[in-house]
């Protein structure tokens, strides 16, 4: 083939690419529609069901197949009421039928050295990220797939605010914590998808640039603030700035670092 004809080759497919529509895919519709759910009708979910969605949640990405995460179930209530407590008393905790503990999990990683004679870094912030990204992609892989299923769920940080209690009452060994919770159910209503920011105040191109900061942040404020007030909610019209400067302008969970070193964690 010659050089001409390549090059009009390759223009051809140039102008197909630009001119191609946006695909319409599950996956893109699914994500469009999904939003927190904290009110649970009190059905069970089979057990069938929260097998496949843990089987599924599996497929998520893991640094070096290291899969260094696990994933407690816990139905039992007094379990899920200990737990709402010490998350800040969060009471769909409490309401959903199934809560699962995504927890960073390094025993398995110790497990593989030390049956090949092979010696174990012990703590390292390294390890510790690895471990708690895993469970993170785990866990948000669940939530996409528990709204394919038609559940719903929302994430629960509180776990990390009392983080040694948390162990305590899921009866972890050293080397694990819970990096949040997931409550997992069958929606009273459908869920009203929250705006997210725009794309020109989260995405740069080949450099970072702020330059459309601003803008973008106070065009997501007015958005916000229309959301809340569909829903009858009294809002400031800086609806995202203003509560969280006021929420962030202190240290949150000051003693975390502490606590997860003594559980088996170096992330400082």
């Amino acid at each position: 083939m010659s050089t001409k004809t390549l090059s009009a080759v390759e223009k051809e497919v140039s102008v197909a690419a630009v001119d191609a529509p946006v695909p319409d895919t599950e996956t893109i519709r699914l994500l469009n529609a999904r939003g927190t759910v904290r009110n649970f009708k009190p059905d069970p979910i089979p057990d069938s069901w929260v097998d496949a969605l843990i089987a599924a949640s599996q497929r998520a990405p893991t640094s070096s197949n290291i899969q260094a995460y696990s994933i407690i179930v816990v139905r039992d209530a007094a379990i899920k009421a200990k737990l709402a407590e010490l998350a800040g008393n969060q009471q769909h905790i409490i309401d959903c039928p199934v809560y699962f503990a995504l927890c960073a999990d390094l025993t398995r990683l110790r497990y593989a050295c030390e049956l090949h004679g092979q010696p174990y870094p012990g703590k390292s912030f390294e390890s510790g990220l690895v471990a708690s990204l895993d469970a993170t992609l785990v866990g948000m892989t669940m939530s996409m797939v528990a709204d394919s299923m038609g559940l719903g769920s929302v994430m629960i940080g509180g776990m990390r605010t009392k983080p040694l209690e948390v162990a305590k009452t899921l009866n972890l060994p050293p080397r694990v914590y819970v990096v949040f919770g997931l409550c997992v159910g069958w929606p009273k209503a459908p869920p009203l998808p929250k705006p997210r920011q725009p794309m020109s105040a989260v995405v740069h191109y080949d450099t970072y640039d702020n330059t459309k900061l601003g803008t973008g942040i106070a065009e997501y404020d007015q958005d916000l603030a229309a959301y809340y007030r569909k829903r009858g909610m009294k809002t400031p019209d800086h609806a995202w700035t203003l509560p969280l400067s006021e929420k962030f302008s202190t240290d949150k969970r000051k003693r975390l670092k502490l606590e997860l070193n003594e559980m088996g964690f170096e992330l400082e």
